[in-house]
C-alpha cells in the first residue's frame, strides 16, 4: 500500500494572504481595497468579485488582476499583479510563511510521506530570487506550478503532473487548498480535498494531519 502523500497550495495554506498582510498598513491604497475582502470579507463588507470566483465564474488570475487596476486607479504604482504583490511581500521574510504549514511539512516527511505543492502562480507573481529566499519552497519534494507547465488548477492536467512527479496515484493524496474551484477540481479526480479556511487555519490543519494519520500539533509547540 502506497503512503499518502501531503500536497499544499501555497498562497493561502502556506503563505500568509494579501488580505491579511493589508492588516499593517492601515490608510493605504492596498488596505483600502483588500482589508475585509476575499475570505476575510462580511454581511458588512461583501467582496462579490470573490465570490464569483469561489463560484467559478472568473479565474484567481481575473480576480488579481482587477484589484491590481483598483490599487493603480487609487494611488498605488504600476497596474499589474506583480507590482501589487511585490508591494506586499517583499522583502521576503519568515513571517510571512504560516508556523502550522512549516510544522505539518516537517512532521509529513518525519513520517516518511513526501510532500509537494500545487500552485498556479508562484512564478507569475514572484522573482526567483524572491522564491530563493522562502525557505519551504526547498523542503518539499515537489513543486508544481501552473505559471511555468501553462496550465492552472482546476485543470486536470496539472494535478496529473503532481501525481506523476510525486510518484502517487490520486487516491493517495490529501490536497489542501483554498480556493473551491481547486478543491472540485481535484475531487473530480478523486483526490482527497481540504478546504482552507483563512479565518480558521488550525481547523484545517488539523483536518489534513488525521488524514494523513499525523498526530494532532500541541499548541506551542
Amino acid at each position: 500500500m502506497t503512503s499518502p502523500a501531503l500536497v499544499l497550495d501555497f498562497g493561502g495554506p502556506v503563505l500568509l494572504t494579501p488580505f491579511e498582510l493589508v492588516a499593517d498598513e492601515p490608510g493605504t491604497p492596498a488596505y483600502g481595497l483588500l482589508h475585509q475582502r476575499g475570505p476575510l470579507a462580511t454581511a458588512e463588507h461583501p467582496d462579490p468579485v470573490w465570490e464569483d470566483l469561489q463560484a467559478g465564474l472568473i479565474t484567481e488570475r481575473a480576480y488579481w488582476a482587477a484589484r491590481a487596476e483598483q490599487w493603480h486607479e487609487s494611488g498605488g504604482h504600476d497596474p499589474d499583479i506583480r507590482a501589487m504583490i511585490a508591494h506586499l511581500y517583499d522583502p521576503p521574510r519568515p513571517e510571512l510563511v504560516r508556523e502550522q504549514a512549516r510544522t505539518l511539512v516537517r512532521d509529513a516527511h518525519a513520517a516518511g510521506l513526501r510532500v509537494g505543492i500545487l500552485t498556479n502562480d508562484l512564478r507569475a507573481f514572484h522573482s526567483d530570487a524572491w522564491i530563493d529566499k522562502i525557505e519551504i519552497v526547498g523542503d518539499v519534494d515537489v513543486v508544481v506550478d501552473g505559471s511555468v507547465e501553462g496550465h492552472l488548477k482546476p485543470a486536470p492536467r496539472l494535478y496529473e503532473l503532481l501525481a506523476e512527479r510525486l510518484g502517487v496515484g490520486y487516491e493517495d493524496m490529501v490536497f489542501l487548498d483554498d480556493q473551491t474551484t481547486n478543491i472540485r477540481g481535484a475531487e473530480a479526480l478523486g483526490i482527497t480535498s481540504v478546504w482552507f479556511d483563512v479565518t480558521d487555519p488550525d481547523r484545517s490543519y488539523a483536518e489534513v494531519r488525521k488524514l494523513l494519520g499525523l498526530p494532532s500539533e500541541v499548541p506551542g509547540g
